[in-house]
């Protein structure tokens, strides 16, 4: 005896469905300059992604370094014990994201929108 009838199939598919749909929509490229936002306990910075640099950022362990090179973002260097954010993929794409949760920072990428300023250097919250 089946639990499910076919109208509920139908239900599983389309939310199914609609989920798929919505990790895609966040994920894909969209127009503007990708940019890195940093979170830290202290303060929220906007990077360029298109601008190759190395910034350090405070938290609540100590320094964690980022680079930014070739239009991605990775964790240089942290101080937290087992160094997990050290060894993630760099980040490029919009939607994307990485922590250092000891460490308290989370940095993600979005695109600016094409009306917003794309000459930003540095942000500070």
């Amino acid at each position: 005896m089946s639990f499910f009838k076919p109208l509920d199939y139908l239900l599983i598919l389309v939310g199914i469905t609609f989920c798929t749909l919505s990790i895609l929509s966040a994920t894909t490229q969209q127009d503007g300059t990708p940019l890195l936002i940093v979170s830290s306990p202290a303060n929220e910075y906007i990077y360029p992604l298109d601008t190759d640099t190395t910034v350090p950022i405070p938290g609540l362990e100590g320094i964690s370094t980022i680079q930014i090179q070739q239009g991605q973002a990775r964790y240089l260097d942290s101080p937290c014990a087992n160094k997990t954010c050290v060894a993630a993929s760099p980040i490029h794409r919009n939607g994307e994201w990485s922590a250092c949760l000891p460490n308290g920072i989370f940095m993600r990428v979005e695109n600016s929108t094409p009306d917003s300023t794309t000459d930003i250097d540095i942000m500070a919250f």
